[in-house]
């Protein structure tokens, strides 16, 4: 058996030269502790465009305006940890209710609290963002929240121009519930909605919930542009570093 000197000459010494950063965006994507959809959705809109490195914060679940508030206070810490040395061109914050409630800049802040100046999104700013993009005043909401969450919703969209044309609610009391809401439920509730409606865009809100691969089959029926909250956050990512998601497949958003 050798002894560390002696393995000090046995061993031979190598070099290296660096090779530059992947050629992709980085995107940095701070996730709650019982988000089961996310991932799950950006593996099929990704592909070559981008890299994803992601972490979790933690959340009770309680879809009250509380516990929404708490996840604040792991934000940057989870942020920090995110591929550390590797430098991101934008950070996102996986919660479209956290997002409302904390407040979009407060999120933006804590994103980037150890990251440097680089642009930040959430499903939130994105959805807005998206609406937009897409020319729509008047929206339609899906919402699996509670109406402690959805009055919030309600008002911030209405503060920022746009007009509620119709919301409907499940009114579920945890968030680890939504991801079970089924694709029949989702259909049943926008035929509930839409017809009556003068809407020029339908969201469907919470990362959590399973819609993503719905979302053509929506537009074909209801002749509108839908959006989910992990649709627009990937575009929106996208967007900010000036790159142009393409994702055929998954609605008109992701394919203009």
């Amino acid at each position: 058996m050798l002894t560390i000197d002696e393995f000090r000459k046995f061993e031979t010494p190598l070099t290296y030269i660096g090779a530059d950063r992947i050629d992709r965006i980085h995107i940095g994507l701070v996730q709650l502790s019982t988000d089961h959809s996310l991932e799950m959705d950006w593996a099929k809109l990704i592909g070559s465009q981008a890299a994803v490195f992601s972490t979790r914060v933690f959340y009770s679940s309680e879809m009250t305006e509380a516990a929404l508030s708490q996840i604040a206070i792991g934000i940057s810490d989870a942020s920090t940890l995110i591929a550390t040395g590797l430098p991101m061109d934008v950070m996102a914050f996986g919660c479209t209710s956290a997002s409302i409630i904390i407040g979009e800049q407060k999120v933006a802040e804590l994103l980037t609290k150890n990251r440097g100046d680089i642009p930040t999104t959430n499903p939130w700013t994105a959805a807005q963002a998206a609406f937009t993009h897409l020319g729509a005043t008047k929206v339609a909401v899906f919402s699996p929240y509670t109406t402690e969450v959805n009055f919030p919703l309600y008002q911030q969209l209405t503060n920022a121009g746009f007009e509620v044309s119709v919301l409907g609610s499940l009114g579920i009391e945890k968030d680890t519930e939504i991801t079970t809401v089924s694709k029949e439920s989702m259909f049943t509730a926008l035929h509930q909605l839409i017809p009556d409606s003068d809407a020029e865009v339908i969201f469907l809100s919470c990362t959590n919930l399973r819609v993503l691969d719905y979302i053509e089959e929506m537009e074909s029926i209801f002749n509108l542009p839908v959006v989910c909250s992990n649709s627009s956050l990937f575009w929106h990512a996208m967007n900010l570093t000036g790159n142009q998601a393409k994702c055929p497949g998954y609605g008109r958003l992701l394919n203009i």
